[in-house]
């Protein structure tokens, strides 16, 4: 099966739990997230806008920092590899992640 190679911001809202809203305000906030922009202003998403728009979640609604301290963090590749393992970890203990790449093959099929 065939991975995306771009998301709408619709695809990527419903893949995150995250509004367009949101997604939309973080753009201005986290210069690591600028997706790619066709026809006007459709957003196309990556993977890796993807990733970081998890790891951008994880620091700010499970680690509970601020949009500066997020940014921060952001910037310091090490820690921005320690906390994706974290959050892997965090993931793969409540059983969920082979659940989500169950919908995510569905939802991509």
């Amino acid at each position: 099966m065939k991975e995306k190679l771009y998301y709408s911001i619709k695809e990527v809202s419903e893949l995150t739990g995250l509004k367009p809203y949101v997604l939309r305000f973080w753009e201005n906030e986290f210069k690591e997230l600028k997706p790619r922009k066709y026809n006007g202003n459709r957003r196309m998403y990556t993977d890796k806008d993807i990733e970081t728009i998890n790891t951008i979640k994880f620091l700010l609604y499970k680690k509970k920092y601020t949009i500066k301290g997020a940014c921060q963090v952001l910037k310091d590749k090490n820690q921005v590899k320690q906390l994706k393992l974290q959050f892997e970890e965090d993931i793969d203990k409540n059983g969920i992640l082979n659940e989500l790449k169950k919908i995510l093959l569905i939802l991509r099929g």
